[in-house]
């Protein structure tokens, strides 16, 4: 994405947090993001492509935050210990934070599950090369780091929709942590 989509995109984020997706205008973010309506027009042309910046914005931003974090830790605990809270606990907190957070997940459930398909693959992969200096360990196993990287993808998406409280995804989240740590030792 390009400086002022992803400009666009942050402000986008922060309204609808503020606001909730059906309050969100293009008006809000605009000014949000410091820019004319028509220059969010210009970018996002719609709604929906808006939203989809928006994710693939949330999501390149997350992955960054981790890529920056892990590369400055060398303990294999502490790698998997700051993923799951960055990619997990961190997004299920920001979620339950939201107001409104079920018409966005209804949103984005809807009208954009084809269109979000590709941040999905590329949350995929990034999680399978995350796994990658293990796969030593992971293959005496029998697994691969393909293989819990697309089950950790799957497996982050339910738990932050389907997690009731915070000490359920805290006691989930502590399990998971365990059994990758056991895997990749």
């Amino acid at each position: 994405m390009e400086e002022r989509a992803c400009m666009i995109a942050e402000a986008g984020y922060e309204v609808i947090s503020r606001y909730g997706i059906r309050r969100a205008t293009m008006n809000d973010i605009a000014q949000a993001a410091g820019v004319s309506r028509q220059t969010v027009y210009n970018i996002f042309p719609n709604r929906e492509e808006l939203l989809h910046g928006v994710i693939r914005y949330h999501f390149w931003h997350k992955w960054n935050e981790i890529s920056e974090a892990v590369d400055q830790v060398e303990n294999r605990e502490e790698r998997i210990a700051i993923l799951l809270d960055r990619l997990v606990v961190r997004s299920w907190e920001s979620m339950q934070a939201m107001p409104h957070a079920d018409e966005l997940e209804l949103e984005i459930d809807t009208t954009m599950r084809e269109r979000i398909a590709d941040i999905h693959q590329e949350a995929a992969t990034n999680l399978c090369e995350f796994f990658s200096p293990y796969e030593r360990q992971l293959s005496s196993r029998g697994m691969t780091a393909k293989g819990i990287g697309e089950m950790l993808h799957l497996a982050f998406v339910g738990m932050k929709l389907s997690s009731t409280s915070q000490a359920q995804l805290e006691t989930v989240v502590g399990t998971m942590k365990a059994c990758l740590l056991a895997v990749t030792e």
